[in-house]
């Protein structure tokens, strides 16, 4: 049976070595003893997490028994407690990453094909258990796999846990009769930690109820995975049809694409969008997840706070999952960096694939077909009101600005931008069209007042600004 797993479920190569992490607990030495009986090569790797006054004892222990073994045998040790203070982790999820990053980094020194722990059919139940009390969604209710990619650690050297269907008094069973001599973390009694008053307190307190309570947890967790294999086969045909974009610290989607799926797929998108922008992350809550889908559904708020310092921001057609330490990209604008001159009937390129335009028109026709425009990209203007050549600038400090329909005074162009709510990342250099000092339009929001075509325009100007 197990051959069959470490075959067929964990796809081990026998030919190539794995590296078991053995801490000297019954689990880990039955892991250790059967894949060394089925012929893999072993790479014996004990993390000292410097909790008990008993660790360097059990890391000798360990190591010992890997050189009566003839087995290969690293080891590294680090203070986790000072580890979770400084980093504002708990204790189990400090010891967890520093121990992960020990293993992974190991495995890749020694090219194993894996890395193998000795998570057990109790543990899956507690985590699922514990993955319910705290409201996660399928991805924590399916719990363990038997192999999975933690890309935090490594993009490609997988984690395997064989014994997921084995029972923890299974693996004792094993030890004794394989005259094995684990110790006893007495730490797996101090129901300090939440795992352990699961297991102590909670779980046989729900065994009254249900004799079976583990056995239908454990069934659950092994259907509810399939149930996840299949969701991940249409999150990935979706992902396709909504993903626009990918930066450092950043995702774009296609907002329009994304409104029209069903609420749940949008959930697992931008949960699948935070793990990848997050792979620290192990449990993305239902109530950030559902905050998120229904302000993507909502016509307000430009952005909202998502999870884990992540952001949800919406620009024209675009929504972007964004990491508050990341710069957003700015290709996507029209950008001008020198004074330019606009001449008639010709292109001026932009940057970013954009080009502006003007061409001469009657001034009867520019007010029929400005009368008739709903393209902010287009806008006439009465070349009379304008004192020399039309320029094209980047914007300056104090600038002021007429808009069309205030007849009289100007606001500063910074609360302009602010009040169409231009990104911050896009005024520094967005194209204004100028006569002179003033200005005439800023491009693809609103004309200047005093240059709007009227009954009185003889000559009108129409300028179009598009990206190839």
């Amino acid at each position: 049976m197990l051959e069959n797993i470490l075959r067929d479920q964990c796809k081990l190569d026998p030919q190539k070595p794995v590296l078991v992490g053995v801490s000297g607990g019954p689990d880990s030495l039955c892991l250790m003893d059967i894949l060394r009986r089925a012929g893999y090569p072993l790479i014996v790797a004990h993390f000292n997490h410097r909790l008990r006054p008993e660790a360097e004892q059990e890391a000798d222990a360990v190591a010992g028994l890997a050189r009566t073994l003839g087995l290969k045998f690293v080891t590294d040790s680090a203070d986790v407690r000072a580890h979770a203070l400084s980093q504002g982790l708990s204790l189990e999820e400090a010891a967890r990453m520093l121990r992960y990053r020990f293993l992974f980094a190991s495995a890749r020194e020694h090219a194993a094909q894996a890395v193998a722990v000795g998570h057990t059919a109790d543990d899956q139940v507690e985590t699922v258990l514990m993955h319910f009390l705290r409201g996660a969604g399928l991805a924590g209710l399916k719990g363990m796999e038997t192999r999975s990619l933690l890309p935090l650690f490594d993009p490609q050297i997988p984690l395997i846990r064989p014994l997921l269907g084995m029972w923890r008094g299974e693996t004792e069973a094993y030890c004794r009769e394989n005259d094995l001599q684990p110790h006893q973390d007495a730490s797996n009694a101090d129901q300090v930690y939440f795992r352990n008053r699961l297991r102590h307190t909670l779980i046989p307190e729900l065994e009254k109820y249900n004799p079976r309570l583990k056995e239908s947890l454990l069934r659950s967790a092994q259907a509810l995975q399939g149930d996840y294999v299949a969701l991940q086969e249409i999150l990935d045909a979706d992902w396709n049809k909504v993903f626009a974009d990918q930066g450092k610290g950043w995702i774009a989607f296609q907002r329009p694409a994304l409104v029209r799926l069903s609420t749940g797929i949008q959930r697992n998108l931008i949960r699948r969008a935070g793990e990848i922008l997050r792979p620290a992350s192990r449990d993305i809550g239902y109530q950030a997840l559902d905050r998120a889908a229904r302000w993507i559904d909502s016509p307000t708020g430009k952005q909202v706070d998502f999870v884990n310092g992540l952001y949800l921001l919406r620009e024209q057609g675009t929504l972007y999952l964004v990491a508050y330490e990341a710069d957003l990209p700015s290709a996507q604008f029209p950008q001008v960096a020198a004074l330019r001159s606009l001449l008639m009937d010709t292109a001026l390129e932009l940057g970013n694939d954009w080009k502006l335009s003007a061409e001469e028109v009657d001034g009867d026709e520019a007010l029929s077909q400005a009368a008739r425009n709903a393209d902010p990209f287009t806008a006439w203007l009465d070349v009379g009101q304008a004192q020399g050549d039309i320029l094209v600038r980047k914007p300056r400090q104090g600038d002021r600005f007429q808009p069309l329909g205030m007849e009289s005074g100007s606001i500063k162009l910074s609360d302009f931008f602010i009040n169409e709510k231009l990104p911050r990342r896009a005024r520094g250099k967005w194209p204004l069209v100028c006569s002179g000092e003033e200005i005439v339009w800023v491009v693809g929001y609103r004309l200047a007042h005093p240059f709007r075509v009227t009954e009185a325009t003889k000559r009108a100007v129409r300028l179009t600004l598009r990206r190839s």
